[in-house]
């Protein structure tokens, strides 16, 4: 099984060839790994996500504890968290550590998805950024490739 450090280091060569810079993969690998949250816990997720220096991700997801559940992603019953620790009150704050391996095939591919489309963007705005001085320029070039009529 591959694990996280795998992982990172995966996106840091992809980073290195796309000349993104340690920030933005950064940003690229906690927002996808917070669409894989989604699509296990649900769309309103909030977590925190730390990147170690050796490739370590440790993944805590945050639910507020309340009396009636109404969205499940982003709150959880209080009898529930008392199950965990009875010293739980309402409008405390639990925190579930989650293991990147416990992501399914679903998560993963939904995390590779939303850092695919946000290197594409970045690579779309670079380029914007290039030539947004030459607006009006007449330029000779060649077309490489067409996608979805861009």
């Amino acid at each position: 099984m591959v694990n996280s450090g795998q992982i990172v280091a995966a996106i840091r060569d992809m980073a290195a060839s796309k000349s993104l810079s340690t920030d933005e993969m950064n940003d690229l690998i906690k927002d996808g790994i917070l669409a894989g949250l989604a699509r296990i816990f649900g769309p309103n997720v909030r977590a925190e996500i730390q990147l170690g220096d050796g490739g370590e991700i440790e993944i805590v997801v945050l639910k507020r504890v309340v009396e009636m559940v109404e969205d499940a992603s982003a709150e959880i019953g209080l009898e529930k968290a008392r199950w965990d620790d009875p010293t739980f009150e309402v409008g405390d704050v639990m925190e579930i550590p989650v293991d990147f391996s416990e992501f399914g095939r679903n998560a993963v591919m939904a995390t590779k998805q939303r850092i695919v489309q946000r290197v594409r963007e970045g690579e779309r705005e670079r380029i914007r950024e290039e030539f947004l001085h030459r607006v009006g320029e007449l330029l000779s070039g060649e077309v490489q490739q067409v996608e979805r009529g861009k």
